[in-house]
């Protein structure tokens, strides 16, 4: 079916016009930065997410060409069911299903060795906005983990949507230095949480 479109008016660009862009972030981050400055924040950047029937080398593929280390996994309603790690694909577990099922490397998929939505703990925004570098690095120690997703709670039905991410990697990135192993002088953010209260 043939639709008549009108062309836009338009208007010829003057000089000295600027343009549109993200905040940008300090140039010097120290751990005593406001956290917000090294959190991947998905107003800005989209998640990369995969389904759960995907296979782990296909998943592993997908990270390298998006430059990301860590995937949502999601349904059909596209609602968090759980996350897939570099660290897990590279790592023991595919080799444990192997010994264990004699499946092929080929056979195994995200949902096998993904961290089910159950298991995963989440950082609230509420209490990002008032930590510090040093607080996010000394969480993901006692969490022993390298990534945690951070979320908006709506305070009148207590549901929660993903805003963002930190990455251990991505705030070694940040500070110019690897900070997985440092010892850092700062509370967890559970333990600040917790004198605030």
């Amino acid at each position: 079916m043939k639709r008549d479109f009108a062309p836009l008016s338009h208007i010829p660009l003057k000089p000295s016009t600027s343009f549109e862009h993200p905040p940008e972030p300090p140039e010097l981050i120290r751990l005593d930065s406001p956290a917000t400055t090294v959190m991947t924040d998905f107003r800005f950047v989209h998640p990369i997410t995969v389904s759960p029937a995907v296979s782990i080398d296909d998943a592993l593929q997908g990270m390298k060409t998006a430059g990301v280390r860590l995937l949502l996994v999601t349904n059909e309603a596209h609602e968090i069911i759980g996350l897939i790690t570099a660290k897990d694909i590279q790592g023991e577990k595919p080799i444990w299903i192997i010994e264990e099922t004699r499946v092929q490397r080929s056979e195994i998929t995200v949902a096998t060795i993904m961290t089910p939505q159950s298991d995963i703990t989440v950082l609230n925004m509420l209490s990002v906005r008032n930590a510090q570098v040093g607080h996010i690095i000394e969480t993901l120690r006692r969490l022993e983990r390298q990534h945690t997703l951070v979320v908006e709670v709506d305070e009148a039905d207590q549901t929660q949507n993903v805003v963002g991410l930190f990455s251990m990697s991505q705030v070694s990135k940040h500070l110019g230095k690897d900070v997985a192993e440092e010892v850092v002088p700062a509370h967890s953010l559970a333990e600040m949480v917790h004198q605030i209260r």
